[in-house]
């Protein structure tokens, strides 16, 4: 183990600042001088007019966008509701990251579309037309992990276009060097500790909260590697070295409540996503991991990327989602040069 051991740090956390199957979405030509869409990440402004707001049209929107995030310590929504009568629409508002346009009228017939960029850069106005309420409840019910998808798409999105644009240039070099691929760490990561060449640390600290990394690789055995006792045998291995605040404390991964494997592809490659919680051996810390497991075949390694989040006091689904968005810009050398052909 280096000098810097890496210390789970207790860093108040400011958060300011389509799925195909749902519609198709169209790219504005308005060109680029348009402003940055504005409002908080996750936030969702639905256009809809009284009758519908306060009848079960609303009813049903609320409940939609309140859909619990899983694998987060405390209830928080899939996505943050705001609404506006359609007569409010204009100023900073129409401007918006994320909008929602409800149009219940009988010349309409049911069905969706959607425009980026429309009136800022970065913006996704997502439409939703139908004849009746009673017509708009079905499709929307019908279709509400479409319509959820869409905007956490745009979400992420646009949080790999700033990621790419603002990079921790020496994390990321050291990560290269370790491990043999590059991801596009946004600024403000700073080393936590090495342990050899198969465990690194980095780590966003907020005055009370962390988004923590480890990455960490070892020799590849056979598919059984990626089955989900495996992955948390060997994240237990690795994570016992990240002490807690206390002595003899040490990360570890809660097995009551967890964790869960999925296998996806993520820009041509296999991964094997694990999410979970994680706590700590001889104290009390915990809060939601998930990790990413992938095969580096020309050094026959298991790569694994495991993220974590610490942040007891506020919410913790920004965090994370922040995490989840830097496994879309990994990238290996064999893959980089496929690219370039």
């Amino acid at each position: 183990m280096k000098k810097s051991l890496f210390k789970i740090a207790v860093g108040v956390l400011a958060l300011f600042g389509f799925a195909a199957s749902f519609v198709g979405c169209n790219s504005s030509t308005i060109g680029t001088g348009q402003q940055a869409a504005g409002g908080a990440p996750y936030e969702v402004i639905a256009v809809v007019e009284k009758p519908q707001w306060e009848g079960i049209v609303g009813d049903t929107l609320r409940e939609i966008f309140a859909l619990p995030v899983d694998y987060v310590n405390q209830y928080e929504p899939r996505m943050d509701l705001m609404r506006v009568m359609r007569s409010a629409f204009e100023g900073f508002i129409k401007i918006h990251r994320n909008v929602l346009f409800v149009t219940v009228d009988p010349s309409q017939q049911v069905g969706s579309s959607a425009v980026k960029n429309k009136y800022a850069d970065g913006q996704l106005i997502v439409y939703v037309n139908a004849p009746s309420d009673e017509a708009m409840v079905k499709y929307l019910s019908e279709n509400k992990e479409g319509v959820l998808k869409a905007f956490e798409d745009a979400e992420r999105d646009r949080a790999i276009k700033l990621n790419s644009k603002h990079k921790e240039g020496v994390m990321i070099d050291k990560i290269q060097k370790m491990f043999g691929f590059t991801l596009d760490l946004p600024r403000g990561y700073t080393s936590r500790g090495t342990s050899g060449d198969s465990l690194l640390v980095t780590s966003f600290e907020y005055p009370v909260a962390t988004q923590g990394i480890a990455i960490y690789s070892y020799p590849y055995n056979g598919k059984s590697d990626f089955e989900l006792e495996n992955l948390v045998r060997q994240r237990n291995n690795f994570v016992k070295n990240i002490p807690g605040p206390s002595d003899g404390s040490y990360m570890k991964t809660v097995d009551i409540y967890g964790p869960e494997v999925t296998y996806k592809r993520i820009n041509g490659r296999f991964w094997a996503e694990m999410r979970g919680f994680w706590d700590l051996q001889n104290d009390f810390m915990g809060g939601p991991m998930l990790s990413w497991s992938t095969l580096d075949k020309e050094n026959n390694k298991v790569i694994c990327i495991d993220c974590y989040v610490f942040s007891p006091k506020h919410g913790q689904r920004d965090l994370l989602r922040g995490l989840e968005h830097l496994i879309y810009s990994v990238k290996f050398p064999s893959e980089e040069q496929s690219e370039q052909k």
